[in-house]
C-alpha cells in the first residue's frame, strides 16, 4: 500500500532531510521508524529535499509497505518512534502511482528575518541588525514572478541541463521587525531561495544596486556578489498537487 503523509520538522539538529551515513537526516528518522514498525527497510520519497537547519511546516512524502494496514495504524504508529522534532501531521493511503517528488505541481516556502537579535528566534530566524529598506526588497520581488533562468542563484554544482523556474508568486511582508519572503514556484533549484533572500538584503542594505541585481540574474554563472542568508529562515510551508 502506498502512504502520503504531510509532516513538519524542525531542521535545527538536522543535516537536511536526504539519508547520509553517520548523520542525522529526516529521511533517516522516518526510514529507521518504519524499519521498527513494519521489519523491513522502506524508502521514503519527499516533494522537496530541505538543506540542513531548514524547516517544514508541511513537507509530502510517500512510501510503499507490503501491509494492509489503515492509515491511522501507520499515523499513530510511526509518530510513537519519531524523534520529538519530527511529527507526521496527516496521513493516508493513496494510489498506488503516486510520487511526493514527481507528481507536485508547485512548492511554497517562507523565509523569514528578524530585524535585530533574539534568543528565541535564532534558530527560526535570520537574525542581522542589517538596515533593510522594505520597499526595495518588494519591489526586487515582484521582478522574480514569471518564467526566469535562476542559474546564478543556485549552487554551482547543483545546475541543471535547464535551470528555468515559473515563479507564480513572490512577494514579501512586514510586521514590526519581521520581514518575511513568500514565494512560489514549480521548481526550485539548490539554494536558491536563500540566495535570492541573501542578495536582495544587500540591495536593500545599500550594498549592492537595483541593476546591478539585475545583472547579476542574467549572469549564466554565479557571482562572489551573491550572498546566501543562514537556513534557518527557511521553511517549506505548502506543496500543492
Amino acid at each position: 500500500m502506498n502512504y502520503k503523509c504531510i509532516i513538519e520538522y524542525d531542521g535545527t539538529d538536522f543535516c537536511g532531510w536526504q539519508f547520509q551515513p553517520n548523520e542525522r537526516t529526516i529521511q533517516g528518522e522516518f526510514e529507521k521508524a518504519l524499519k521498527k514498525m513494519a521489519k523491513a527497510d522502506v524508502n521514503v520519497t519527499a516533494a522537496g529535499r530541505t538543506d540542513s537547519g531548514v524547516h517544514a511546516a508541511a513537507q509530502v512524502i510517500n512510501f510503499k509497505l507490503d501491509k494492509d494496514w489503515n492509515a491511522d495504524i501507520v499515523f499513530k504508529g510511526i509518530n510513537s518512534l519519531l524523534p520529538p522534532d519530527v511529527l507526521i501531521k496527516q496521513c493516508r493511503v493513496v494510489d498506488d502511482s503516486f510520487n511526493a517528488r514527481f507528481d507536485a505541481k508547485s512548492r511554497e516556502y517562507r523565509y523569514r528575518i528578524y530585524n535585530g537579535h533574539s534568543a528565541l528566534k535564532r534558530d527560526h530566524y535570520w537574525c542581522t541588525n542589517l538596515s533593510i529598506d522594505f520597499s526595495i526588497l518588494s519591489e526586487l520581488a515582484d521582478s522574480l514572478r514569471g518564467s526566469h533562468d535562476f542559474r546564478s542563484f543556485c549552487v554551482q554544482k547543483s545546475q541543471k541541463e535547464s535551470n528555468i523556474c515559473i515563479l507564480t508568486k513572490s512577494f514579501w511582508t512586514k510586521r514590526g521587525k519581521e520581514y518575511t519572503f513568500h514565494v512560489v514556484a514549480n521548481r526550485f533549484l539548490h539554494g536558491m531561495v536563500r540566495s535570492l533572500v541573501g542578495t536582495m538584503v544587500r540591495v536593500a542594505n545599500g550594498q549592492l544596486t537595483k541593476r546591478e541585481f539585475a545583472e547579476l540574474s542574467r549572469r549564466p554563472e554565479r557571482s562572489p556578489r551573491i550572498l546566501t542568508s543562514p537556513p534557518q529562515g527557511l521553511c517549506l510551508v505548502k506543496v500543492e498537487y
